[in-house]
């Protein structure tokens, strides 16, 4: 009967149950990372709650419709994402993931050109709590976007030479949706 229950565990001893350790780990750092974003969107309402005038400076305009397209260039990089894991090991999940990182790039560079631009029409962080706050919030996205690509950036060449696995997969689809979909609510929250 030992013997029954230890082969049918696999390798004597050992079964392969749980959450794979690249996940797991992912995991804890994302709840981590929603903590962090939760402190920043929190001080954001309490500080717009509390200020008297909390606007851009008075000749800043926000870009809301440009923002707006790339809200929907970056959930279609999630969308991407996912699809490439789900068809893992195939030739149509390279062209997926590098989709993923192309649209993931473009947004980066959409918000740079965004960002360059605010601070020509004089919106810094010194210019004003709102324009403070602004940067902190979408500038702590902009560094975990820049993460998350470096990161596909990284795994894809390992994926073209089938050396990243579906657990890896799974860990880095975790964080690029985690960063995709934390963005729509600060973009309504900051631009709005």
């Amino acid at each position: 009967m030992a013997m029954t229950q230890a082969a049918s565990m696999g390798t004597l001893g050992h079964s392969r149950k749980g959450i794979p350790s690249p996940v797991l780990g992912i995991l804890i750092f994302v709840v981590g990372e929603l903590m962090f974003f939760s402190a920043l969107v929190s001080t954001r309402i309490v500080i717009k709650a509390s200020a008297g005038i909390f606007a851009p400076p008075q000749n800043v305009k926000l870009p809301v419709l440009t923002t707006g397209f790339n809200t929907g260039v970056l959930l279609l990089s999630g969308i991407l994402m996912i699809a490439a894991g789900w068809k893992h090991g195939s030739e149509r999940s390279k062209s997926l993931f590098a989709m993923a990182i192309a649209t993931g790039l473009f947004f980066l560079g959409v918000q740079g050109y965004e960002w360059v631009n605010l601070v020509k029409y004089g919106m810094t962080m010194t210019s004003g709590v709102f324009g403070a706050t602004f940067y902190l919030i979408i500038g702590c996205h902009a560094l975990h976007l820049v993460a998350a690509v470096l990161a596909m950036l990284w795994y894809y060449r390992l994926y073209v030479k089938d050396q990243f696995g579906k657990d890896g997969m799974l860990a880095l689809q975790i964080y690029w949706t985690f960063v995709v979909l934390i963005w729509p609510g600060l973009y309504a929250l900051v631009y709005f």
